[in-house]
């Protein structure tokens, strides 16, 4: 570059130019580089409990898809497992006897299934089994077979058959307590009746003879006067043309008195009735059959 010159812009003078290496301009700032931050593990995200996909061949035990009904390996019809759980059966028996704990029998949950048994009259467990009721009703059958691996199939029976059987033994005896006083009842009616139709047709007998003889009947030979079984009927003269004619049953609770003062025939109680007979006649006239008092 020697030999060249430049002008000074006033003077217009030339002077020689010199080469200058240049400079090269620092930054008004310096900026620091950043440190790259350390990389962070990443957070893992826990497992959340997923429905099993898989179960096992019955067979060959090779694992299958949980919905296969055929092993692809060895080509045999899955099995179904045993004591696998029903959710219609789980359903209805936490509706129907979850009050009762049936449905913790039905699942092998004893201890809670005894705890719902003894609280029961609280209506406690059947408030928390109603909970359940619907929570096993959103859950899909797979979902509470996982939950649930095994059930107690005899529990169905038991918590099905035990209040059933319970159930009817309580309407029997309660039929029992109200049918058998009333059957009594009704029996010692119809050995009253008996009785009182035995001394009506011997009254009818009686009437008969009088109408045809004019005097009352003088011995039982007279009158055929039938008595059914276990009653005891009485003809008992007063005077020439009175008479009297008790009855009553053996099986029954009544005794009837037939009287020519009074038209109808009177009622009374049995055990009246024979204390009289026993001091007027004796203890071994009150047996069953006709007797002619004279």
């Amino acid at each position: 570059m020697h030999g060249k010159t430049v002008n000074c812009p006033k003077c217009k003078k030339a002077f020689p130019f010199v080469a200058t290496e240049p400079l090269s301009p620092e930054p008004l700032f310096k900026f620091e580089q950043a440190e790259p931050a350390p990389e962070s593990n990443p957070i893992i995200a826990p497992e959340t409990e997923t429905t099993p996909q898989n179960k096992f061949c019955s067979t060959c035990g090779s694992p299958i898809h949980i919905n296969a009904e055929i092993c692809p390996k060895c080509g045999v019809r899955v099995a179904p497992p045993r004591n696998a759980i029903n959710k219609v059966a789980l359903l209805l028996i936490t509706f129907f006897l979850g009050g009762i704990g049936g449905h913790k029998f039905y699942v092998k949950k004893y201890l809670q299934g005894v705890l719902y048994l003894l609280f029961f009259w609280t209506y406690i467990p059947s408030f928390v089994a109603f909970i359940e009721f619907i929570f096993y009703a959103c859950k899909s059958e797979e979902e509470l077979q996982a939950k649930f691996p095994e059930i107690n199939t005899g529990a169905i029976f038991a918590v099905i058959i035990l209040p059933a059987f319970l159930t009817v033994v309580a309407i029997i005896g309660i039929l029992a307590a109200i049918a058998i006083p009333q059957f009594a009842a009704y029996r010692q009616k119809a050995h009253d009746m008996e009785a009182k139709t035995a001394l009506m047709s011997c009254q009818a007998e009686v009437v008969s003879f009088y109408a045809a003889n004019g005097i009352l009947p003088m011995d039982e030979r007279q009158l055929s006067c039938q008595t059914p079984n276990g009653v005891s009927l009485y003809f008992v003269p007063v005077a020439s043309d009175q008479y009297e004619l008790i009855s009553f049953s053996q099986q029954g609770c009544k005794a009837f008195l037939y009287s020519e003062k009074n038209v109808d025939i009177e009622e009374f109680e049995k055990m009246e009735i024979k204390a009289e007979l026993t001091n007027d006649i004796g203890a071994e006239y009150l047996s069953p059959g006709f007797y002619f008092v004279k």
